[in-house]
């Protein structure tokens, strides 16, 4: 919703703004007309009281004033005789000028004509009092015109967003219940609509995929099952003979473990590929234990290694899961530890909701890091560039469960990989 919010409010800036450009352009196209206009005419009444007052046959020789109405003023004066002008309107060059005097406004008009210079003053103290109303009015209309805009922009954005709304809401609540059908049939032929249906469409490929995938691997864990069952059957027939040497039985140990290890790998590759949450197991598991038979089925990948493994249980740590997610996330992260360091010690560490694994390795170098949880990500041993195998699973179990894996790594200084269980829950 705050995609929507964000959308809305461009809407309502977007009215604002075409509001305040029409008024502003309006506004001032108004005064300017109005001031222009208005010069115009004062202008015209001076010329033209100007030629009335010389028609009449006033002697231009003759200094004088002359009051033609109440807000006009004419005077006649020789050009070196200006006693008889008002002090403020003595020194003004000839033509038009803006005179204020004694909180009054005046036009003036200085103009020689006839061996006589004529001083013609116009009170414009009421235009300018009334221009003043009709600027302040233009204000108000302006304020009208913004608020009428930011309402109509309101209405509008709600108008335009309820079927986006609407949409982020459906999908939204596909989003907690996904194997649910998605009925986006009620939008119209708009654009809205386009995308509704595209993302029907869409909803309805992905889920036709996700069924698929979903049988591919139970028919692939089930096809798996079989040979896995054989292959236990019949290393405990042959355990069971008495005359076994001791290297036929611990081959015999290696080849329990890895099918007890592939019996684990099938079931957690059924529980990420499923669709819901339909793990029954929410019964917590001690890490301990888990821990100490994954280190000692890991430990063929040690070989003749100069390596102290060491389990630091600072505080018992139980983890909602099924023991089987909680081995393959455990081994792969102590397998790459093992692999990876030639000398030193794996540290395996147990602390209130975190699990730590540090080994004394190469490290990691820098630029595979940011590939590390990808599942391309391979380790080539013909280059010191490496990253850890198995890790794009060790990701996908924390993404399912809600758990955060982070690592610290530097060359030359080993590796740490963190997994906190704290971090959250599964969707």
């Amino acid at each position: 919703m705050q995609k929507t919010k964000r959308l809305s409010r461009r809407i309502i800036l977007s009215f604002l703004l075409l509001g305040t450009v029409i008024t502003l352009v309006l506004g001032l196209s108004l005064v300017i007309a109005l001031k222009t206009i208005e010069i115009n005419i004062l202008d015209e009444i001076l010329h033209t009281e100007l030629k009335r007052f010389q028609q009449q046959g006033n002697d231009p020789q003759k200094s004088g004033a002359s009051h033609s109405r109440s807000t006009i003023v004419i005077y006649s004066t020789l050009p070196n005789e200006t006693d008889t002008i008002p002090e403020y309107l003595r020194n003004l060059p000839r033509g038009i000028h803006d005179v204020t005097h004694n909180g009054r406004d005046y036009r003036v008009l200085v103009e020689d004509s006839g061996g006589a210079r004529y001083t013609i003053k116009f009170d414009d103290t009421s235009v300018h009092t009334r221009e003043r109303e009709f600027i302040r009015l233009v204000w108000i209309c302006a304020f009208i015109t913004l608020l009428v805009a930011f309402i109509f922009g309101w209405k509008m954005a709600h108008y335009v967003i309820s079927p986006i709304r609407r949409l982020v809401y459906q999908v939204m609540a596909f989003k907690n219940q996904p194997g649910e059908l998605l009925d986006l049939s009620e939008f119209g032929n708009d654009e809205i609509g386009v995308l509704a249906h595209k993302l029907q469409h869409y909803h309805e490929q992905l889920q036709q995929l996700l069924m698929r995938e979903k049988e591919f691997a139970s028919n692939v864990s089930h096809e798996l099952r079989t040979p896995v069952t054989s292959i236990s059957m019949a290393a405990e027939v042959l355990a069971a003979k008495r005359d076994l040497s001791a290297v036929e039985h611990e081959r015999i140990q290696r080849i329990q473990r890895a099918a007890g290890e592939m019996s684990e790998l099938i079931e957690t590759f059924l529980i990420l590929a499923q669709i819901h949450n339909e793990s029954t197991d929410i019964a917590t598991h001690e890490m301990g234990p888990i821990i100490r038979k994954v280190i000692d089925q890991q430990r063929v990948w040690l070989g003749n290694k100069s390596i102290e493994v060491i389990v630091e249980e600072n505080s018992p740590l139980a983890v909602p899961a099924p023991p089987g997610i909680l081995s393959v996330l455990v081994a792969n992260l102590v397998r790459n530890a093992f692999r990876y360091t030639e000398r030193g010690a794996v540290t395996v560490t147990l602390e209130s909701g975190q699990l730590t694994v540090t080994d004394t390795g190469a490290g990691i170098d820098p630029g595979m890091q940011a590939q590390l949880f990808k599942g391309y990500a391979v380790y080539n041993p013909n280059k010191s560039d490496r990253a850890r195998l198995g890790l794009s699973i060790v990701q996908r179990i924390c993404e399912r469960y809600g758990w955060a894996i982070s690592f610290e790594s530097a060359k030359e200084r080993g590796t740490r990989f963190t997994v906190n269980f704290h971090q959250g829950s599964a969707d």
